[in-house]
């Protein structure tokens, strides 16, 4: 287990079956035009490959071939910014634990010009969820500090640096991210929140409320501009042998109302989860109800009308 876990992020960024499409750095963006580097992370990107570099020059891009990755059909591997908050996830599954869902990340992050972040993971969900768990409790701290060179532009951002291998001395690889647009304008729903509290419901009367320690579940979501991307990291509550040790996440994208309906639509699924899914093609109906600006109660619906009113998940807003 203990060679799983240390051999886990080499080998996810191994998985680079690619193109080489053209040589040097992809776009000729410009900085010009920008409020600050802090705002111009904060989105949502998705990686579309590796720069590679000999001597620190950029020499190649590479491409992941039609969205694949090995035999991952649509290989996916998103990554959010928001409010001091990171997380990625991606979709390639896990044949190796009792989990079969891909890895994913979260922490926060702090950007100190553009061409210098650090990533400070505390958790995950899957492979990296598991591996973060073992090497944090090996070591007794409460998140790893990831640096990385960055060099970010206006819809694009490269990293090198991490736990990145380099096959030699002179060699190195970068991650490529593009920015995704927008998919509606920003509303009460956007932030980074965590589940603080469930409620349980029988015949929609509340029952029992039970609140959730973050040592033992933590359940984020940043919801930002009609995307969104959750994780629910339960290594503290499940032995690294069990299936719920690899926790559950997802991304998608989301419409609300403002009227307490609310439509996400998730995409693809991490640790647990393997769901694959196109834009859209996939409803999941929640009514919502903010206490205030900072906490709203969901509870998930099988319709528009109709409340499925097992149980409701309160989540309070980051700061």
């Amino acid at each position: 287990m203990k060679n799983s876990y240390s051999n886990f992020l080499k080998n996810i960024f191994l998985l680079i079956p690619v193109l080489i499409i053209s040589c040097g750095s992809p776009n000729n963006q410009t900085k010009e035009n920008k409020k600050s580097y802090e705002d111009d992370i904060q989105g949502f990107w998705e990686r579309k490959g590796t720069i590679q570099f000999i001597n620190e020059i950029p020499v190649d891009t590479l491409f992941y071939a039609d969205g694949d990755i090995n035999e991952v059909e649509n290989f996916r591997n998103v990554k959010v910014f928001s409010n001091d908050n990171i997380m990625w996830l991606n979709n390639a599954p896990d044949n190796q634990n009792a989990w079969k869902g891909g890895p994913g990340g979260y922490g926060k992050y702090k950007i100190h010009s553009y061409d210098s972040l650090t990533e400070y993971m505390s958790h995950g969900t899957g492979g990296m969820g598991a591996w973060m768990h073992y090497f944090l409790d090996s070591l007794k701290i409460d998140k790893q500090p990831f640096p990385f060179t960055t060099n970010l532009l206006t819809n694009s951002y490269w990293q090198k640096g991490g736990r990145l291998p380099d096959n030699n001395d002179n060699k190195s690889y970068a991650e490529y991210y593009e920015r995704m647009p927008k998919s509606s304008e920003k509303n009460m729903l956007d932030g980074v929140w965590k589940r603080a509290y469930e409620i349980s419901y029988v015949n929609g009367i509340a029952v029992d409320t039970t609140s959730v320690p973050s040592d033992v579940v933590l359940d984020v979501k940043i919801m930002r501009n009609g995307r969104y991307m959750y994780q629910v990291d339960q290594t503290g509550l499940f032995d690294q042998s069990k299936e719920e040790h690899g926790g559950f996440g997802g991304y998608g994208q989301f419409e609300y109302d403002g009227k307490g309906n609310l439509v996400e639509y998730n995409e693809f699924s991490s640790g647990m989860g393997t769901n694959n899914f196109g834009p859209k093609e996939n409803p999941q109906y929640i009514k919502i109800s903010f206490y205030n600006d900072d906490a709203f109660l969901q509870i998930t619906k099988d319709t528009l009308k109709q409340s499925l009113g097992g149980r409701g998940l309160v989540y309070k807003r980051i700061k």
